[in-house]
């Protein structure tokens, strides 16, 4: 039996059925590429969204941690403040303790006799007057004025009461007040004549100069003098 023929209807590659079967192939890769470039623009998105996302985290996180520094340096400050406050209390403490020690050598039978009362009166003006004392000393201590009295007196100025304010509280400070606001002067007291002297350079060093040539007429003013001519 002789081999079949090709039926004269079999399509060719190369007839329009095949130019079909291309079109479709092509479009189907088309397809593919579109989906691909699709996929990709999405993941892109994505890595984006993380990226900001991990951004924002970092920033958060950043935060959180200076926070928490600012925290650890504020309980440091505070543990340093209970510190010294704990130090101080028992330098109190020991000062007292010293303080009922001695009068407990100075009047052994206090706690039984009545009559030790004036001499507790006359420990607590010795102890007063040892404090003054001190005071005094500080005061004259002191290297510049200006540290304390930030103001200079000048007669075209309107700051008198800030400066007269500034100079009472540092004398009040120094237990010095009465060396200008009292008429009763003591110059035969070496002490006081001292301390008078450390007030009227605190006076002349606050002012200025043509306000100290109308103060200073003399030598020897006292400080209630300087102060009531500054006053006037």
């Amino acid at each position: 039996m002789a081999p079949a023929t090709p039926s004269a209807t079999a399509p060719h590659p190369c007839a329009p059925g095949g130019s079909l079967s291309s079109a479709s192939a092509a479009s189907t890769m088309a397809l593919l590429h579109d989906e691909a470039l699709a996929a990709a623009k999405s993941l892109e998105e994505e890595a984006s969204s993380l990226r900001d996302s991990n951004a924002k985290r970092s920033q958060q996180l950043q935060e959180e941690a200076d926070l928490l520094k600012s925290v650890a340096a504020a309980q440091e400050h505070v543990c340093v403040a209970a510190a010294a406050l704990d130090q101080e209390r028992a330098q109190a403490a020991a000062l007292e303790q010293q303080a009922a020690d001695l009068r407990a050598r100075l009047h052994p039978d206090s706690g039984t006799d009545d009559d030790a009362l004036p001499d507790d009166d006359g420990l607590s003006a010795s102890s007063e007057a040892a404090a003054i004392a001190h005071l005094h000393s500080q005061a004259a201590a002191i290297q510049s004025i200006k540290n304390l009295v930030p103001i200079t007196l000048d007669m075209q100025s309107s700051n008198y009461s800030k400066w007269r304010g500034y100079v009472l509280l540092v004398l009040g400070r120094f237990e010095l007040k009465n060396h200008v606001l009292s008429d009763v002067a003591r110059p035969a007291d070496p002490a006081w004549s001292h301390m008078d002297c450390v007030v009227v350079s605190w006076l002349f060093n606050t002012i200025s100069a043509n306000l100290l040539d109308i103060i200073h007429e003399r030598d020897g003013i006292t400080a209630r003098a300087a102060w009531l001519g500054i006053e006037q």
